[in-house]
């Protein structure tokens, strides 16, 4: 396959260039001519994109990850046609045995992809060490103090754990941190009381970044700074940012965009089962969700994940936000995947992941090839 004629996002510009995609990979980039019989996509008029990255979400098309392998598969080849090349899905609380069978499910989908469909990095534990009086839409009886052994029970003989989100403040938080850094694991501050200084400490012993900033933490005050503060202050953290338009202001938005830049921010869509469904009710850890105008939220009123898609949060960053496209696109894209060492995702170069994502000039999606 040949992508020709489209304005390619390469080496963090756009320019004019050609695409080859052979056996889902990127082969070959510049000013290409097609060969003898291969099929040729014309982007005349398009932008042309890395496939995205989403290091956070539950849910796609009425299917959730907690309900296992065949769900996650389905969420594969859904997200696929999205523009999603890669993806982490994400657990919520549950009780051990939940949460272990969950992951075994996503293992499979790892070591066994889907011919056609987008990639399972591994797993983002977004629970159980968190702080119940910042649940948000998690379930509070389900959670619990950070330790070696309740780790261990919910994965034991599972190697699929790309992320965790926690509580840096909880008693045995930090000594987890370093745990898991030790492990490979990425760590995430939210649902979370922590002061700023709390997260700082987190940071010097690995944690790396804020999962969905502003939401479900301590809020951020000029002299208590809180979860969102220090992580717009650390250099050392990746902030996660749901731009849905609901989750957070447009101005809160740019700001974070502005404080972080392009390698400080990944855009995550922390969707539930009805993205790319209808408003409806809906199901989200055995609670029921009801989704209006593209908001999803519990029966008293707290937001319960979205109903957001990846190039729907670039297009609202730059019109929302009136960020510039160039600063955005690596939001999610590469920065996501560097963060948490994805190779070969979240590029156009020779010998990425052959999934491209097209835009038209307006930023309304366009299509994806693979």
């Amino acid at each position: 396959m040949l992508v020709k004629n489209g304005m390619a996002f390469v080496d963090g510009k756009f320019i004019r260039a050609d695409v080859r995609i052979e056996n889902r990979e990127i082969t070959a980039v510049g000013l290409l001519e097609a060969c003898p019989d291969e099929v040729v996509k014309d982007a005349e008029g398009l932008y042309v994109l890395p496939g995205f990255v989403d290091i956070h979400i539950h849910a796609f098309g009425g299917a959730d990850c907690m309900r296992g392998e065949a769900d996650v598969r389905r969420m594969s080849e859904g997200l696929l046609q999205t523009g999603v090349a890669a993806f982490v899905p994400t657990t919520m609380s549950a009780f051990p045995k939940e949460t272990h069978e969950a992951l075994e499910g996503i293992k499979h989908v790892k070591d066994h992809p889907c011919a056609n469909g987008a990639a399972v990095l591994g797993a983002h534990m977004e629970a159980p060490f968190l702080a119940p009086q910042f649940k948000g839409a998690q379930l509070g009886e389900c959670l619990q103090l950070p330790t070696v052994q309740a780790y261990e029970e919910m994965t034991h003989g599972i190697d699929c754990v790309k992320m965790m989100t926690l509580a840096p403040e909880l008693p045995g938080a930090i000594d987890m941190v370093s745990y898991l850094k030790a492990h490979g694991v990425v760590t995430c501050a939210a649902h979370s009381a922590a002061t700023a200084q709390q997260v700082h400490a987190a940071a010097d012993a690995g944690l790396s970044q804020i999962t969905h900033l502003f939401n479900a933490q301590s809020p951020l005050h000029h002299r208590e700074p809180g979860v969102p503060g220090a992580g717009l202050a650390d250099d050392r953290i990746v902030v996660q940012v749901i731009a849905d338009g609901i989750h957070l202001h447009p101005d809160i938005l740019r700001i974070a965009a502005l404080c972080k830049g392009s390698e400080g921010m990944a855009l995550i869509s922390d969707s539930m089962e009805a993205a790319g469904l209808p408003d409806g009710q809906y199901d989200l850890g055995g609670q029921a969700v009801f989704v209006k105008d593209g908001a999803a939220r519990l029966a008293n009123g707290v937001l319960a994940g979205s109903t957001l898609l990846l190039h729907q949060a670039v297009s609202n960053m730059i019109k929302l936000a009136k960020m510039p496209p160039e600063t955005v696109i690596p939001m999610a894209t590469s920065t996501p995947a560097d963060s948490i060492g994805a190779k070969g995702y979240g590029r156009i170069q020779e010998g990425d992941a052959g999934v491209l994502v097209l835009m038209d000039r307006d930023w309304n999606f366009a299509g994806v090839v693979a």
